[in-house]
């Protein structure tokens, strides 16, 4: 352990792929499956489980996504420098797979789980407006029409996608920062998570009733700033969890205030960063492993859904045991056949954002 106590810093340690990043959203998409295994069984009515002062481990999972993605993003917009890539990176790392997933959950999943008629269910509406609720990061927590309807949470394909939403809330803001006159840089960073976590305060103690559009994009873009923090200081903060010892006794001890919420982020994003980039007395990193970190959060929620639906009285422990298994395939399919090919597309959609015309041209030369 003493290995990773070094006094590199971030920056130093953050030269190539060689780190920990996939372990570590492997292993945070794994803790939401891990709590949704309880929830998707329980209802929405008891509190969450796996929590310590009412914060849940999918709810620091999330927020842990979100710091990893500020820290990424800062760094593509930097080495990028060109909005039209930039777009084509964030469209690519997200739509497909919806796509593929909307596709199944309307011509697979929503037929067999659905109770309507057959007749009803393809002339409902709802069954047609889902995948543009996806697509269009609207209403994405619900299914094709009357699907699930005796499960405690009946009618929900793709519960765990309301976050994308955020996320491209968060690219969308970062971009605009970057490439338009506004600050961008060390000190801008600090005042931006400054006004984040404001923001975030603000809301909870003055508008507890506040549309959770308010209150999810305050508290995630709490924790997406910090991972910018954490990216412009790099060269400045040592590979070492001295923040998560200082920021963990203070989050048990606020409880469930929301100034908690700060050194909640202060402890994830201090962790994430020393295992990413710990040497760990030579530990390998495990770089190269595939990514299905995105194909595990987006699946396992609809597998568990009809895990139910073949077996109602399905406990935790059951619905976990089937689901781990057919979201790991799942997700092996959706990377190798669609999200790795897609992203290897940057370079033409970025060529065709830039010049539409382009597109036209190979249409000519393809007749």
């Amino acid at each position: 352990m003493c290995g990773g106590h070094s006094l590199r810093t971030i920056g130093a340690a953050f030269t190539g792929r060689d780190n920990r990043f996939t372990l570590i959203r492997l292993a945070l998409a794994s803790a939401v499956l891990l709590e949704h295994a309880v929830i998707v069984t329980q209802g929405p009515l008891p509190p969450p489980p796996m929590a310590i002062n009412a914060w849940s481990i999918s709810y620091a999972a999330v927020n842990g996504f979100f710091v990893l993605s500020g820290f990424l993003i800062a760094n593509s917009l930097e080495h990028r420098a060109d909005p039209f890539t930039y777009a084509a990176s964030r469209i690519l790392r997200l739509m497909p797979a919806l796509v593929f997933l909307s596709a199944i959950a309307v011509f697979f999943v929503g037929p067999v789980a659905t109770g309507l008629s057959q007749a009803a269910y393809w002339t409902a509406p709802q069954t047609w407006t889902y995948p543009f609720q996806v697509l269009a990061f609207l209403d994405t927590s619900q299914g094709p029409a009357g699907i699930f309807p005796d499960h405690p949470w009946r009618g929900e394909f793709s519960a765990t996608l309301w976050t994308l939403r955020y996320e491209v809330i968060a690219y969308i803001a970062a971009a605009l920062l970057f490439f338009t006159p506004l600050p961008w840089g060390r000190v801008a960073a600090l005042v931006y998570f400054a006004i984040a976590n404001l923001a975030y305060l603000l809301i909870q103690t003055t508008w507890p009733e506040a549309p959770a559009l308010f209150t999810s994009a305050a508290r995630l873009s709490a924790a997406f700033t910090l991972g910018m923090v954490v990216y412009l200081w790099r060269e400045r903060l040592p590979v070492l969890p001295w923040a998560a010892i200082a920021a963990l006794p203070l989050w048990l001890f606020l409880g469930e205030a929301p100034l908690a919420e700060l050194f909640l982020n202060l402890a994830i994003g201090s962790l994430l960063f020393w295992v990413a980039f710990a040497r760990f007395g030579g530990a390998p990193t495990w770089s190269a492993v595939p990514d299905w970190s995105y194909g595990i959060y987006i699946w396992h929620y609809p597998i568990m859904q009809l895990v139910l639906l073949a077996e109602p009285e399905a406990d935790p422990w059951t619905v976990g045991a089937f689901t781990i298994p057919a979201t790991a395939a799942i997700a092996a399919i959706s990377w190798y056949w669609i999200e790795k090919p897609s992203l290897g597309q940057k370079s033409l959609l970025g060529a065709l954002l830039r010049e539409p015309r382009t597109i036209f041209k190979l249409m000519h030369r393809i007749r």
